[in-house]
């Protein structure tokens, strides 16, 4: 994902529903540094800074995104998230929860 389409798509989702994001926190391939993870977490309105990692955890190079929410439809967060960060719905995994 690029690091601006990411952070474009990340205001618009707080701004649009922040106070019923309850937790978001990701682990994301960012184009433009694929050796070097960006870990970004934050409640409703309230982000703190990106961290840039030195190296991945793993082998396993795909963004991770968690949120926790009251009320947003999972396909709220999908549409957005191919629209905004051009992040195709192929690439899209659901977790099983």
């Amino acid at each position: 994902i690029g690091r601006e389409a990411f952070a474009r798509w990340l205001d618009y989702v707080a701004a649009l529903k922040g106070e019923d994001l309850l937790r978001f926190k990701a682990l994301v391939h960012v184009a433009e540094q694929p050796d070097a993870p960006m870990v970004v977490h934050g409640v409703q309105h309230v982000f703190h800074p990106p961290i840039t990692l030195a190296g991945w955890p793993s082998a396993d190079r795909r963004s991770r995104l968690v949120f926790i929410v009251r009320g947003i439809p999972r396909q709220i967060i999908e549409n957005t998230l191919c629209k905004f960060a051009a992040v195709s719905r192929a690439a899209i995994q659901r977790s099983a929860a």
